[in-house]
């Protein structure tokens, strides 16, 4: 009986210490300039030199049209200028194009509803419609 529970105690902690192992995610990491390809990334290099993964967060700021945000959308249409100061947490770093059109960094977020929320970083970021919110970063974005 003794013999038995041993073997599913030993078998128990194979499985949790194979689950930890398993679950453990590679870096793939893509700097501005330096794309090479379109992809999904856990960390991006900005232009600025700022190191930025996912999970980090993001604050809404001023939108750049008055009444709504040109370079962060929602459900197809451009976030409006209520959504001023409220954080969105980074799910995905995403690049698209190609070599002949150019590349475009964009976040996937999540934190207004239920619906994602899509962030070109680096056009939002110079006109000031996002700030990073990361200590490490925070004296590179101000």
């Amino acid at each position: 009986m003794k013999n038995i529970q041993l073997k599913r105690l030993i078998l128990l902690l194979l499985i949790v210490i194979g689950q930890n192992v398993w679950a453990q995610k590679k870096v793939k990491r893509t700097e501005y300039g330096n794309f090479g390809k379109a992809g999904t990334y856990t960390e991006y290099v900005s232009k600025e030199g700022a190191t930025v993964q996912v999970g980090d967060t993001l604050q809404i700021y001023n939108p750049s049209n008055f009444e709504r945000y040109m370079y962060i959308t929602q459900n197809d249409s451009y976030l409006r200028a209520d959504n001023m100061n409220k954080k969105l947490m980074i799910k995905a770093i995403n690049v698209s194009g190609d070599d002949k059109k150019g590349y475009t960094v964009f976040f996937t977020c999540k934190g207004l509803g239920a619906t994602p929320v899509f962030v070109r970083y680096e056009d939002a970021l110079q006109t000031n419609e996002i700030k990073l919110l990361n200590e490490d970063n925070a004296t590179l974005q101000e």
